[in-house]
C-alpha cells in the first residue's frame, strides 16, 4: 500500500491550551475536508485541496465507523483471534460508533468550543486501513481525569453565560487559552486527548499506527499544546506496548466505563462496564 489516501476532518472549533506544561500561544484552526496523496513515512499534514460542502462528511464517517469495528473489534490485539461478532453484534456496534464519531468529529449546528479531527488513511484500492482522532477536552489537573465532551462544553458555555454582558466582553479577543484559565476551576485545563486509532490486520506491522499517532500530535502541537493524553484498556497489551515505545508514559490505572458486547439476541448488544484503563501522557 505505497500510496494511500489520507483525509483529515477539522470541526469548526476554537483553539485550546495546555494541561500539564506551562501555557503554549494558542493557534487557530481553519474548518474543512483536507485530503493529500503520499507515500507510506510521509504523511505529514495535509493542505486543505477542497471545502467541507464539497465532501459529505457523514458518509466519510460512517464508512470510518465501519471500518473501526472490523479493525478494532473484530480484529482486536486485546482478544486472541478477535471478537467474532453476528450481523446484529456488528450493526449495532456499527451505528453506535458511527455515532461517537459523529458526536466528536462531525458538522454541528453551531460553533462548538473544542476543537477535533480525525484521520483517515486509504490504500491505493480506496478502503480504509487505518484511523485515529484527536480532540481538545477538559482535564482535571490534580487527578488527570478528563470530563465527557458534552460535560466540557457545558462547562465552557455555562461559565460563560453566567458572567455580566461586561465580563464576556472582555474575553471576546482573548485565546482559548485566557478563557478556560478565566471560566474554568482552577483544577481543570485542556488537553488534547489521543482516541479512535486502529490499523487494519492487513496493514499491520508497516509502522502505519506510529504514522496516524503522530499525525495527531502534530495537530495538537498546531493547535499550541505541547503534549498528549490517551487513555487505553490494561489488558491491550500490545496497544500499551506501542504506545510506550512512542514514548508515552503512565498517569493514572483505575476503572473506567467501556462498552462491551452482549450475547447474541441479548435486548442491549451494546453495554457498558467498569474496565481496568490506563492513561497514558506524553509532552510533545
Amino acid at each position: 500500500q505505497s500510496q494511500p489516501y489520507v483525509y483529515c476532518f477539522m470541526s469548526s472549533r476554537a483553539a485550546p491550551h495546555v494541561f500539564l506544561q506551562p501555557s503554549f500561544r494558542a493557534l487557530s484552526s481553519q474548518s474543512g475536508w483536507v485530503h493529500a496523496r503520499g507515500k507510506a513515512g510521509e504523511l505529514g499534514l495535509c493542505p486543505l485541496l477542497q471545502s467541507s460542502s464539497q465532501v459529505d462528511d457523514y458518509l466519510e464517517i460512517k464508512d470510518t465507523a465501519c471500518f473501526f469495528v472490523r479493525a478494532f473489534w473484530e480484529q482486536s490485539t486485546a482478544i486472541e483471534g478477535g471478537l467474532q461478532l453476528s450481523e446484529a453484534q456488528r450493526a449495532a456496534l456499527e451505528q453506535v460508533q458511527e455515532g461517537d464519531m459523529s458526536e466528536r468529529y462531525g458538522k454541528l449546528v453551531g460553533k462548538r468550543k473544542l476543537m477535533s479531527e480525525l484521520f483517515v488513511s486509504r490504500g491505493d484500492d480506496g478502503m480504509v486501513e487505518a484511523c485515529a482522532g484527536v480532540e481538545v477536552a477538559v482535564a482535571d489537573r490534580t487527578t488527570g481525569q478528563v470530563l465527557k465532551r458534552n460535560k466540557g462544553e457545558e462547562l465552557l458555555t455555562g461559565s460563560l453565560a453566567a458572567m455580566s454582558a461586561r465580563e464576556r466582553n472582555t474575553l471576546r479577543r482573548v485565546s482559548l487559552t485566557e478563557l478556560a484559565d478565566a471560566v474554568l476551576p482552577s483544577n481543570l485545563g485542556l488537553v488534547p486527548v489521543l482516541s479512535n486509532l486502529a490499523v487494519g490486520s492487513e496493514a499491520r506491522g508497516q509502522g502505519l499506527g506510529q504514522q496516524m499517532v503522530q499525525q495527531c500530535e502534530d495537530a495538537a502541537k498546531s493547535w499550541g499544546f505541547g503534549e498528549m493524553l490517551l487513555l487505553v484498556e490494561a489488558s491491550n497489551v500490545a496497544a500499551v506496548s506501542l504506545y510506550k515505545k512512542l514514548g508515552y508514559q503512565d498517569v493514572w490505572t483505575q476503572p473506567v466505563q467501556a462498552a462491551r458486547v452482549a450475547e447474541d439476541g441479548a435486548a442491549n448488544i451494546v453495554s457498558y462496564e467498569m474496565v481496568e484503563t490506563c492513561a497514558l501522557g506524553k509532552v510533545l
